[in-house]
């Protein structure tokens, strides 16, 4: 079985963070811990086998309108 969790910092735009959030719990195993005005976000993305990578879960992110930049902080794979 495989399992991995990785911690994630996600720059948006402060206009659109609410937007955003919501956004971002759309998306399976990701979930926001902290959203602050300027516009900056702690968020983890939980794997489970037989979903996507981490990495597509992160392009995903990514593309997400009004978010600037996503960045890999920590992973760990079980």
């Amino acid at each position: 079985m495989h399992y991995s969790i990785s911690g994630l910092s996600v720059q948006t735009n402060p206009d659109r963070m609410i937007e955003v959030k919501h956004n971002l719990h759309k998306l399976s195993g990701v979930e926001v811990h902290i959203a602050d005005p300027s516009g900056k976000m702690v968020v983890t993305v939980e794997e489970q086998p037989g979903e996507r990578t981490m990495v597509d879960t992160m392009t995903q992110i990514s593309q997400v309108a009004g978010v600037i930049s996503t960045a890999l902080v920590y992973t760990h794979q079980e």
